[in-house]
């Protein structure tokens, strides 16, 4: 077994931020590309040994040329980052961040006047100039592996001695574009920003002075809980259990029962998806309800959601209908509070889920109608056509079940193949009894598809 890397601090220096990126490419490879990619290949395609390439991924080294750097970025299809980044690393080297703040001395109005302590080169105003184009052009945000420039942001932020300066309403809202991220953006593109966001939003609560903890501590709530959403798609199940807790604990901390509901609830959803064994996910769900204490919340109805859909997965059908006929006839009163991200389709999405797991093709078939009609969320969509899949499995339909599924796993770019999409195509063939797999001619293909992510 290899041993264990060292932990590099990427914001050191612009090289070390550089070959940080490298490195997280390079691991990255295989998820984003679709194929492997070894050290060996990426020293054959770039000219360099392997233990260079290591030099340069620890920050020790640079490149030697823009070449160089164009024979790294197109090695690791990494679509320009590199070469993006190269002349901000080339000129800014190994100087630290807290030295080039110290070297700068900048404020807003007049950076273009103050002198340089001796660190940096000649040219120190340019190198200021060139550092705020960049920044301002956003190039430092095209990488989706640290996003937003955030080297050029903590540069800034240690210049000016600036503090996050974002107020709880501004926070609210910043879960709303990740709520919509979730939704909309291949996991792996939004996890990166989420973190870096949870880092400053854990910083404004240690600091809070001004009344607004309890805010912010909801917020905190809202984002660990989508940051556990994320790492579910993504097949890091010991991760997401980590920051549902702490999740909880944040709602907790707020006072917020209808919020501690909604978590609590949201997780026995995602349960559902590898990260559990049913049974725990059904009491996830029924110690969410209780919770509740009667109140019509989103978060009880995500817990209802997730117990009707546990029991249709346990072949438990009349009480798996039952709960959900439950759900729809909440789902005409009148929601509690904040919403929290509920989706009316979300009643529909759990419909399909029941019906296509418990025989009621037609009422399956009505329900995927509806979420295929109304939904943007390109998870939301693909699941219900996989429910179709499974419906169809049930009903003896095997063959031309795991050849949907072949389809609609084909059809999806790599990035938004998301684990909780390759658990429900492994629901379709898990309604395939055993003894009939072998003889289906779409086998091989299913295989090849969904065991390739």
């Amino acid at each position: 077994m290899p041993a264990p890397r060292k932990s590099i601090d990427r914001y050191k220096s612009m090289a070390h931020y550089f070959g940080s990126l490298v490195r997280d490419l390079r691991d990255s490879y295989e998820r984003r590309v679709g194929k492997p990619l070894t050290v060996a290949q990426l020293a054959a395609k770039t000219g360099y040994s392997p233990s260079m390439l290591g030099a340069i991924e620890r920050g020790r080294c640079l490149p030697d040329s823009g070449g160089r750097v164009q024979a790294i970025d197109d090695a690791l299809c990494a679509d320009g980052q590199l070469k993006t980044l190269w002349p901000l690393v080339q000129r800014l080297g190994n100087t630290t961040l807290d030295e080039l703040a110290t070297a700068t001395n900048l404020t807003i109005s007049g950076y273009r006047e103050n002198g340089s302590g001796g660190i940096l080169p000649q040219g120190d105003d340019m190198e200021r100039r060139h550092l705020f184009q960049l920044a301002g052009l956003g190039v430092l945000a095209q990488s989706p592996l640290f996003g937003a420039g955030e080297p050029a942001r903590q540069m800034f932020e240690r210049v000016m001695k600036a503090a996050d300066s974002r107020t709880a309403e501004d926070w609210h809202l910043t879960c709303a574009d990740y709520l919509h991220a979730v939704l909309t953006r291949p996991p792996v593109s939004v996890r990166d920003d989420l973190v870096l966001d949870l880092t400053a939003l854990n910083h404004a609560i240690a600091r809070e002075t001004t009344g607004q903890v309890t805010e912010l501590q909801r917020a905190a709530a809202w984002m660990s809980a989508l940051h556990a959403n994320l790492l579910t798609r993504l097949g890091e199940y010991g991760a997401s259990r980590r920051w549902w807790t702490l999740a909880h604990h944040a709602a907790d901390a707020s006072g917020d029962i209808d919020l501690g509901v909604w978590t609590r609830g949201t997780e026995a959803v995602f349960g559902l998806f590898g990260a559990r064994a049913p049974e725990t996910a059904l009491t996830l769900a029924r110690n969410a309800q209780a919770l509740a204490g009667g109140r019509v919340t989103s978060g009880l109805m995500k817990a209802v959601a997730a117990e009707a859909q546990v029991l249709s997965l346990l072949g438990r059908g009349e009480e798996a209908q039952g709960r959900l006929r439950h759900l729809q006839e909440l789902a005409g009163r009148e929601v509690l509070g904040e919403k929290y991200g509920w989706r009316t389709e979300e009643v529909w999405l759990t419909a399909s889920w029941v019906h296509s797991h418990v025989g009621t093709a037609e009422a399956g078939r009505e329900a995927r109608d509806q979420v295929l009609a109304t939904s943007f969320a390109y998870q939301t969509s693909t699941s219900v056509r996989l429910h179709e899949a499974i419906s169809t499995a049930k009903q003896g339909g095997h063959n031309e079940a795991l050849r949907l599924t072949t389809q609609i796993v084909a059809g999806l770019a790599p990035g938004y193949r998301s684990q909780m999409i390759l658990h429900t195509a492994g629901l379709v063939l898990g309604a395939v009894p055993m003894e009939k797999r072998a003889a289906l001619p779409a086998l091989g293909d299913y295989r090849v598809v969904v065991s390739s992510n």
